[in-house]
């Protein structure tokens, strides 16, 4: 297990698998030095809409995402390290350090509906995460942002740009800025 990857975290998140907003819980069982693997679970809330797009309901509910994603180090984790250590002693080792990952997973949202019956949406997670470490001893401290692209499968069809009945079109990807426990 790598020490700057977080066990458990809580993050926040806007559209992506949660079709509206929700918080989760998230967990790094495994941890290596240039990737981890996560999975998460939450609750979210999906207000209702007076003239929603064919087949979507029209009153508000909530919904359960759960998912899990593989997440690769894209910057050069060797130079970070080289610039912590081998400072010749003249400076203290920086206390905040940034890593980007390429994040790829899948998750599933469990939709309840209040009149409607209840729905599942499945969705790819495509996506780049920024961790922010901060070294306080006795274990590091990350906070990350994460952006998303979520291509749904929904009614047999995978969709990214999903047409609305308004004639506007609805993105599928999300925003999340979570903290480690």
């Amino acid at each position: 297990m790598y020490r700057t990857r977080y066990k458990t975290a809580i993050l926040t998140e806007m559209f992506g698998i949660s079709p509206i907003a929700s918080i989760n819980y998230e967990i790094a069982p495994l941890r290596y030095q240039r990737n981890f693997f996560t999975s998460r679970v939450g609750v979210g809330y999906i207000p209702g809409s007076k003239n929603p797009p064919k087949g979507i309901p029209s009153d508000y509910g909530f919904s359960f995402p759960v998912g899990i994603t593989y997440n690769y180090l894209v910057n050069n984790l060797k130079k970070g390290i080289k610039k912590r250590v081998m400072n010749k002693c003249k400076t203290k080792p920086p206390k905040v350090d940034f890593e980007w990952f390429l994040e790829t997973g899948a998750g599933c949202s469990f939709a309840f509906y209040q009149k409607s019956s209840p729905r599942q949406y499945y969705y790819g997670i495509i996506g780049l995460r920024q961790q922010m470490v901060i070294d306080i001893p006795p274990k590091p401290k990350v906070i990350y942002l994460r952006v998303t692209i979520n291509p749904q499968y929904f009614n047999h069809k995978v969709r990214i740009i999903t047409p609305l009945s308004n004639g506007g079109y609805a993105f599928s990807g999300g925003v999340s800025l979570g903290f480690s426990l």
